[in-house]
């Protein structure tokens, strides 16, 4: 009898179910008042993935899997997952840079109430912790986590000024290309820190970003409509950072630029050891006001020390100096190379007679053979080396005995080669430092203990390097010349 009414109970609800019938009541539960309404609870597939690095196309696959609705833009490289099953989170926006890979997300709440328990509820139960940091956007919260299994440490931005808060999610690397990093990396000598960098960020990470320096919009300055957008810092003494934007979207952060007071300029040492410890290496190439070129490989991201004064009156009139950080396809091609067989020559000037030291080179390792005479143009000994970039070494005699070993000219066919970083490396580990009073019109480095001074010259008399005893002159080239004109 049981079996038979707990059938018929199952059919009579199951009738119900299909037919959508109103006069049809519960069977298992009386009429009750109807509850008021509990919050709702927040589950972790409304949170962003923390995977960062993979690409757009598996970021939309794991959200469709959740059950969102996905919308993706190739050209703003953005795809933005909509949840179907709570109205506490209104949408979560992913970032990708140009390889579409993932690098920030951005979650929109519905109200200051979900947002608040969603702080309650998710972060400060999982692994996250509120910072000690403070930014000068005194509305911003900052949490952090710690990696834990296969999850990667996060940072996560609160802005709960707004109607409906937004949360921005992104890898707590801290590093100078993170679109959301906190830290200015402010150099403790000189003052100097690093704006946003262009590696892909939006202009809504650049304002964030600003804001969170304390620095103020200058909208007369500024010109969106061509992408141009400059802040005002209230450093006494890097007074503006500006920004560029990509021409065709208007979209994609391409320049940016920290410009300082032109009588308060850092040093070329002080800017050196900066960018240096910052991931940038000199790369030998200078622009056309003579500035220095450095260059980051790793993500292929130039910094011009744009320091110097142009030379044409109307380029002086708008003039700012500071360090602009730009990407260019073709630096490539032009870097000098990495690591150059240097044949470093032989000293003992206006002490050895010439006619040992071409023996002692033909003991050299580098020596392919000595020449008494390298041709009826050049009336010098040379060494024929085996060095694919440094190939010939003229041996010129002294000034007043020509019986003594007076310089060497070390001969580059590359100056990629004679630009390399090696080669003041290899330099500066022999004892060379660089001059700057001697340094007229080339770069001179003098080795004090061993009374020897080194001119680089990319082909103001030759290109290559001279190596002779130290002199004191009123052109750096004076020297070169003098003897080439023997």
């Amino acid at each position: 009898m049981k079996r038979i009414t707990s059938i018929l109970l199952l059919l009579i609800a199951g009738l119900c179910t299909f037919t959508s019938c109103s006069e049809c009541n519960s069977i298992t539960e009386p009429d009750t008042p109807e509850q008021p309404q509990q919050p709702q609870k927040i589950s972790q597939w409304m949170l962003p993935i923390e995977r960062y690095g993979i690409t757009l196309n598996e970021v939309a696959q794991i959200e469709k899997e959740r059950g969102n609705k996905v919308e993706r833009s190739n050209e703003l490289m953005t795809l933005t997952a909509t949840p179907q099953d709570t109205k506490a989170v209104r949408e979560i926006v992913y970032y990708f840079d140009k390889s579409s890979h993932y690098q920030v997300a951005r979650v929109q709440f519905a109200s200051q109430e979900s947002a608040k328990q969603f702080i309650d509820e998710y972060l400060l139960n999982n692994g996250f912790v509120k910072s000690g940091l403070r930014t000068a956007k005194a509305s911003e919260e900052i949490y952090v986590s710690a990696p834990r299994g296969s999850r990667v440490s996060s940072v996560v931005l609160v802005d709960g000024e707004q109607t409906e808060p937004i949360f921005w999610w992104a890898n707590n690397d801290n590093k100078k290309t993170n679109w959301l990093r906190v830290d200015p990396l402010q150099d403790k000598a000189t003052g100097i820190w690093t704006p946003l960098l262009p590696y892909g960020a939006t202009l809504e990470m650049v304002q964030l970003f600003e804001a969170r320096m304390g620095h103020t919009f200058d909208a007369e300055a500024s010109k969106p409509d061509k992408g141009v957008f400059k802040f005002k810092t209230g450093h006494e003494i890097y007074t503006e950072v500006t920004y560029w934007l990509d021409l065709k979207t208007n979209h994609f952060l391409e320049e940016s630029k920290i410009s300082c007071d032109t009588l308060h300029r850092p040093t070329p040492e002080q800017l050196d050891a900066y960018l240096r410890s910052q991931g940038f290496k000199p790369t030998g190439l200078k622009d056309k006001e003579g500035n220095p070129i450095y260059y980051d490989k790793s993500i292929k991201l130039i910094a011009n020390v744009d320091m110097n004064i142009p030379k044409d009156a109307k380029a002086k009139e708008t003039f700012r100096p500071g360090i602009q950080y730009y990407t260019n396809s073709q630096i490539e091609q032009l870097l000098p190379y990495e690591e150059v067989d240097f044949p470093m020559p032989l000293f003992g000037f206006e002490k050895d007679k010439l006619e040992d030291v071409m023996k002692k080179y033909a003991k050299e390792d580098y020596t392919a053979t000595v020449l008494p005479m390298l041709a009826n143009d050049m009336p010098f000994p040379g060494v024929q080396t085996r060095s694919k970039y440094f190939p010939t070494i003229i041996l010129l005699p002294a000034d007043k005995d020509e019986n003594l070993y007076g310089a060497a000219m070390v001969i580059c066919t590359d100056l990629k080669a004679l630009r390399s970083p090696s080669l003041i490396d290899r330099l500066e580990r022999r004892g060379f430092v660089y001059d700057k009073k001697r340094s007229i019109s080339l770069p001179t480095y003098i080795n004090e203990q061993e009374g020897v001074m080194v001119q680089i010259d990319e082909g103001t008399v030759i290109t290559g390097l001279s190596f002779s005893p130290i002199e004191d002159f009123g052109s750096s080239s004076a020297s070169l010349a003098r003897r080439l004109k023997r």
